[in-house]
C-alpha cells in the first residue's frame, strides 16, 4: 500500500518517510525500530557522543532534536532507583514477626556476621529447615533489599554537586576504530519511485516531518512545499558505516530496572503511582536507545528539479550551512560541509563530512519492556 498525502503541509513528510524506508532498506535496518534523528550528532570526544544517545527517545521515526525535549536516559534512570525502597517491615510482614526474631536470634550466632550480599542464601539455607513456607518469599525480599541499596550506592558518585559524568559504552575512539574496519556503501535516493509508507513500522501512520528544506525551517512553508513535491534525487555514499550497541556505565543497573519495571507495587515502590510516572502510557521512560547507526566520509548529492524564484534561490544559499534535508547536518566545523548551486528548473546540494569524523545518523529504539529484557 502507497500512502498519499492531501494536502501540501504534509508534502515534506511524504519524502522523509520516503528517505526513512529507503536508508533503511539500503543499509539493511529494521523499521521496527529505526529512528532518524535530526539534526544528526557530529561527535568530537567521549561526552559529545554520548550526549548523542544518552537521551529517552520520543516514539517518533524522526527524532527532531529542536522540536522534542527529551530527558536524558540516566536521568530517568537516576529518578526510577531514587523511588524505590524494602524497608525491613516489610520483610518482617512478608515472614511473619515470630519468624523474624528467631532469624535475628540466628543471625548474632554467626561469627563473623555474614556479608550483606550473602544474606539472601544464609536465609534461604536456615528458613529451609526452621520456616521452609516463608524461605521463598524471604529470599525474595532481602535479595531486593540488596538490589536497590546496591544500585544506590554505586549511583552515588554520579549525583549531586561533584557528580561524576555519565559515561556510555562504546567511547568515541572505539566508534572511531570499529568505523575504519567496516565496509562502506552506495545507494541512489528517487522521489519519483519511493515508497512513503511507514503504517508498517514501529511508529505507523502519519509520522509528521517538523523540518522543511533546512535546519529550523517549517516543513509549511511555501519554499518547502515547492521543494517537496519536486522531483528529488539523491546520491549517497558512505565510506564507512556500523550499527554498534550502546550501554550504560558502572552507574547502570539492568537488574534494578527490570526489578522497577515487573512489579507496580509498595514495596519496592515507595509510592506506587510512581510506576504510572516513568513506565505508564506517557511516561518519562517508555522508550530506549539499544543502537546507533553511524557513518563517516559521508558524501551526498541532491538534486531537485524545483522552479525557485531568484529570491528563493537567494534565501536557499544564505541558510545552506544551517544543513539541508535529508541529513540537516549544519556546519559547525571543518569536519561538515554545504555547498550549492541553483539555475533554472536545477538546485544541486552536496554534503560531505571528512574521513574520520563520524556522524551519528539514527538509533535503533526498544521499547522498555524489551530493554530491559522482559519480551
Amino acid at each position: 500500500m502507497i500512502t498519499t498525502y492531501d494536502t501540501p503541509a504534509e508534502a515534506m513528510t511524504t519524502i522523509t518517510d520516503g528517505w526513512y524506508n529507503r536508508l533503511a532498506a539500503s543499509l539493511n535496518l529494521s523499521v521496527q525500530h529505526f529512528q532518524l534523528l535530526q539534526p544528526p550528532g557530529v561527535p568530537v570526544s567521549d561526552q559529545t557522543f554520548w550526549a548523542c544517545f544518552n537521551v529517552v527517545p520520543p516514539a517518533t521515526l524522526k527524532y527532531n532534536r529542536w522540536y522534542y525535549q527529551q530527558p536524558t536516559f540516566f536521568s530517568q534512570y537516576a529518578a526510577v532507583v531514587n523511588a524505590l525502597s524494602f524497608p525491613e517491615g516489610a520483610f518482617v510482614k512478608d515472614i511473619g514477626a515470630e519468624t523474624y526474631a528467631q532469624w535475628q536470634a540466628y543471625l548474632k550466632t554467626l561469627s563473623p556476621p555474614p556479608p550483606a550480599n550473602t544474606l539472601p542464601t544464609v536465609w534461604f539455607q536456615w528458613a529451609v529447615v526452621n520456616a521452609p513456607s516463608v524461605a521463598n518469599i524471604g529470599r525474595s525480599d532481602l535479595a531486593t533489599q540488596l538490589l536497590i541499596s546496591g544500585a544506590q550506592a554505586v549511583l552515588e558518585p554520579y549525583e549531586g554537586p561533584d557528580a561524576k559524568p555519565a559515561d556510555f559504552s562504546p567511547s568515541f575512539s572505539d566508534l572511531q576504530n570499529t568505523l575504519r574496519a567496516s565496509s562502506g556503501t552506495n545507494f541512489f535516493f528517487d522521489s519519483a519511485d519511493e515508497d512513503p509508507d511507514v503504517s508498517n513500522s514501529w511508529v505507523p501512520g502519519d509520522d509528521p516531518n517538523y523540518f522543511g528544506i533546512w535546519t529550523g525551517s517549517s516543513a509549511a512553508f511555501h519554499i518547502s512545499r515547492k521543494f517537496a513535491s519536486s522531483r528529488i534525487t539523491v546520491s549517497i555514499q558512505f565510506d564507512h558505516f556500523t550499527t554498534m550497541a550502546v550501554t550504560p556505565g558502572q552507574w547502570y543497573n539492568s537488574a534494578l530496572l527490570h526489578q522497577a519495571w515487573a512489579s507496580q507495587s509498595t514495596p519496592p515502590w515507595i509510592d506506587s503511582s510512581d510506576w504510572q510516572t516513568y513506565f505508564g502510557a506517557g511516561g518519562s521512560l517508555t522508550y530506549a536507545v539499544g543502537s546507533i547507526l553511524a557513518a563517516d566520509g559521508i558524501a551526498l548529492t541532491l538534486t531537485s528539479d524545483a522552479e525557485f524564484t531568484q529570491t528563493e534561490q537567494t534565501l536557499i544559499k544564505s541558510l545552506v550551512a544551517m544543513g539541508d534535508w535529508p541529513v540537516y547536518c549544519p556546519i559547525t566545523s571543518t569536519a561538515v560541509s554545504n555547498t550549492i548551486t541553483t539555475g533554472p528548473g536545477s538546485t544541486t546540494i552536496q554534503f560531505k563530512s571528512e574521513p574520520g569524523n563520524p556522524v551519528v545518523l539514527g538509533f535503533n529504539v526498544f521499547d522498555v519492556r524489551s530493554y530491559v529484557g522482559a519480551g
